[in-house]
């Protein structure tokens, strides 16, 4: 049994040798591998890979089919991996832009390859330089190729904004070109139909919903005019002599903007304006003094006028004189006021007196500290005429009452006009008092002016009629 036992471990032992050289061997087939990106180094990393492709695969490098690998994908792996990586080409011509890969060292024979064959009269560029036909040959591969004519361009559509170089003819096939759809009543600005020339900026103006409101009616249509006058047109909607929109063809129209259309008509009326007459007086004889007669009656003149009045929407807005003539002149009325005196007696406590004229007047009463002055003023006290302010000398206009004539004032008594006063105008008597003696006036008083009669030329036979 102790024999058995130790043949068991002898056999253990070198079962448990066995495996640890056959793991060492193992380790020791282990390969390093360089994968190399044309002339840069990518990666570097050791095991047992069984194909290239599962190497590449471990470097998470990245092939296009046009890449060429060395050795190639499905062969044993190498210590280096080499890959050329084909060269991307953009060739652009009349039907649009198309990338190509290719290893070709020269242009002649990449269009070889891809089946190109310029006709001799198109031009051909090369990264932006014109290259003659017959030097295609032997041109580097370029990295861009544009056979034809071609025009740089900027499209606008909405916020998008994109430059690209094309060789179409016309606005519309650029547009189609870059990938944009245009939908119904969509447009371009310039038009479709417009010439491509280098450096042009195309529009794209998108259909919008704009209401219409005109003639007591709501019209909802779809237009890409932002100019209200553009999209009346489309609408069937005409304007008529001085008919406006609002917002008007200045302003650009936003998306579901509505327009007012003002329909403007005019119309005529007629209005008189009457023009004051003058007055003019001539003295007659005839008649008493302070007393008037119309001698031809005053008739107001008219001016007419044609105006012109402006309709809104059937609603009058404003008014201007279009015209203006004076339809009847206007007469001059002759007041004849009299100049003839007549004397009269006046009963009165004091007597009879004989008066030629009464007048009605304003009244207030003064003495001789009313005028404001000091009392040792060498003049302080005294009136006009120089007789002191005192009862019986009253304060008048010259011009109303003749100066240093008498007149009587019921109440008062005889007055002597020998004053004047600074305030007193018009139809205004004061009454002079002395001081202790003073008292006061005020409202109206018929005046009477007493014989004898001064001369004519003294005499205002024209009174002003107001009281001051």
């Amino acid at each position: 049994m102790r024999t058995r036992f130790r043949l068991i471990l002898v056999i253990l032992f070198l079962l448990l040798g066995l495996a640890s050289l056959a793991a060492a061997g193992y380790m020791l087939a282990q390969e390093e591998y360089v994968v190399m990106d044309g002339d840069q180094r990518v990666a570097r990393l050791s095991g047992r890979y069984r194909t290239v492709a599962e190497v590449l695969a471990a470097t998470n490098v990245t092939l296009r089919p046009e890449d060429v690998v060395s050795p190639p994908l499905n062969a044993p792996p190498t210590n280096t991996i080499t890959i050329q990586r084909a060269r991307v080409v953009t060739v652009r011509t009349v039907d649009g832009v198309r990338s190509y890969y290719s290893h070709q060292p020269h242009l002649g024979t990449f269009l070889a390859e891809i089946g190109l064959n310029p006709p001799t009269d198109v031009p051909i560029f090369t990264d932006g330089v014109r290259v003659p036909v017959e030097a295609l040959g032997a041109r580097p591969l370029p990295h861009t190729l544009e056979i034809g004519q071609f025009v740089t361009i900027t499209i606008t559509d909405g916020r998008q904004r994109q430059t690209m170089r094309t060789g179409a003819a016309t606005v519309g096939t650029a547009v189609q070109q870059a990938g944009i759809t245009l939908q119904p009543l969509d447009s371009t600005e310039p038009p479709p139909h417009t010439p491509l020339r280098d450096g042009l900026t195309i529009t794209v103006r998108r259909a919008f919903n704009v209401t219409i409101m005109v003639d007591g009616r709501t019209i909802t249509t779809r237009t890409a005019h932002t100019n209200a006058l553009d999209v009346l047109a489309d609408s069937g909607v005409t304007l008529v002599g001085q008919d406006y929109t609002l917002p008007g063809p200045e302003t650009p129209l936003q998306p579901n903007a509505t327009v007012h259309v003002v329909r403007v008509t005019e119309d005529f009326r007629v209005a008189d304006m009457q023009t004051p007459y003058q007055t003019i007086f001539q003295a007659d004889e005839r008649l008493e003094i302070d007393t008037k007669q119309v001698v031809v009656a005053g008739v107001a003149g008219i001016v007419r006028q044609r105006i012109r009045v402006r309709y809104e929407n059937g609603l009058a807005v404003s008014e201007t004189v279009d015209a203006e003539w004076v339809a009847r002149e206007p007469v001059t009325e002759v007041v004849g006021y009299g100049t003839k005196i007549v004397t009269r007696i006046l009963n009165t406590p004091d007597g009879a007196l004989q008066y030629w004229r009464m007048v009605t007047m304003r009244v207030t009463s003064y003495h001789a500290g009313s005028s404001g002055k000091p009392l040792d003023a060498p003049d302080y006290g005294i009136t006009a005429s120089g007789l002191p302010a005192q009862q019986g000398v009253v304060a008048v206009d010259r011009a109303i009452v003749p100066w240093r004539t008498w007149v009587y004032v019921p109440g008062y008594g005889v007055g002597y006009a020998g004053d004047t006063g600074g305030g007193v105008h018009g139809r205004w008597i004061d009454l002079g008092y002395a001081e202790d003696a003073y008292i006061p006036w005020s409202g109206t008083v018929d005046v009477y002016y007493l014989t004898p009669i001064p001369p004519l030329e003294d005499i205002n036979f024209l009174l002003p009629e107001a009281l001051p």
